[in-house]
């Protein structure tokens, strides 16, 4: 009995700690070797998904809740801590972005200025790269055959366009705009790129971000 309870432990504990995420000195992912912070789960709340985040030898850094699982992408009530374990600021993320008015306090505990942030201009910004980049269903690949069965009609011979658009935080594009020597395989390549598919977003650190790019298409 003895035995089976202490691989029981062993079992929880080795769960435990494969559902860390280490974070560096900025709270971004990062290995154990280089690591200041580490996060881990602590339930749900309201359709929300907590965690806490403590410093490698095991203090309060911050706790507050994720919209996704995976706790990518902080969303509601967050409060970090300072080493003393006394509040250092308290607010509110709107989809990964700080929003609205923050409290502060110094180390003792006592108020320091409010800020107030406002989510929408960071949210709006157009990224010309991303961590993870926005790809069409399937790849470049899927992308020329789609292309190619609306523009089959009206291409006399094969050519080359260059499309350039933003793939939106929902997978849409917008701004779509097509250099190429057909006018009429033109106009028909941008109808296409604007009613295709929903695309993978492109995402920095898990969040959706919006993304400008420019892509070769052959016809």
């Amino acid at each position: 009995m003895r035995s089976v309870a202490l691989s029981a432990l062993l079992l929880l504990a080795s769960t435990l700690v494969a559902q860390r995420t280490y974070l560096s000195a900025t709270l971004e992912p990062c290995s154990k070797g280089s690591a200041a912070f580490y996060k881990e789960a602590d339930g749900q709340v309201a359709g929300a998904y907590k965690a806490r985040i403590y410093t490698m030898a095991g203090k309060l850094k911050a706790e507050g809740t994720y919209s996704d699982a995976e706790l990518k992408v902080p969303h509601g009530r967050f409060t970090f801590y300072h080493p003393n374990g006394k509040i250092e600021s308290t607010g509110d993320y709107e989809m990964g972005v700080k929003a609205g008015v923050w409290k502060r306090f110094d180390n003792w505990g006592m108020a320091l200025a409010e800020k107030i942030y406002d989510p929408k201009p960071i949210q709006e910004i157009v990224h010309a790269q991303a961590s993870t980049m926005p790809e069409y269903p399937g790849g470049q690949k899927e992308l020329v055959r789609y292309i190619r069965t609306k523009v089959e009609e009206q291409r006399i011979e094969d050519g080359t366009a260059t499309a350039s658009f933003i793939v939106e935080k929902d997978g849409t594009l917008s701004e779509v705009k097509v250099d190429a020597g057909n006018e009429a395989v033109k106009g028909l390549i941008e109808q296409a790129l604007v009613e295709s598919p929903k695309w993978q977003v492109g995402e920095n650190g898990g969040i959706p971000v919006r993304v400008a790019m420019k892509v070769p298409i052959k016809y």
